[in-house]
């Protein structure tokens, strides 16, 4: 199963509201808190089901918060996949 397209869509997707998020004539990456992190951990099968088990505690409860004045939308992605060890030469 080839997940290429939909990996692309997704990219694409974070991409272009980012971009709508810059153009805005009140957009301040600073004090909107703006990030984008990336961390190599290493993980065993049963430290990756609980690593994904307290990202979604963490997050599920605030998926139903209301909108309010007080509050911004934000988009959060998360984006968990193996990826090579890049200590590693392979050349």
């Amino acid at each position: 199963m080839s997940t290429g397209l939909s990996s692309a869509a997704a990219v694409a997707s974070l991409v272009t509201e980012f971009n709508a998020y810059l153009d805005r004539d009140n957009a301040n990456p600073t004090s909107d808190a703006v990030g984008y992190r990336q961390h190599g951990v290493w993980l065993n099968q049963d430290e990756l089901i609980a690593l994904i088990s307290e990202l979604r505690a963490a997050i599920a409860p605030r998926l139903t918060n209301p909108a309010t004045p007080d509050r911004t939308r934000y988009l959060l992605s998360p984006i968990l996949f193996p990826s090579e060890d890049p200590t590693t030469d392979t050349d």
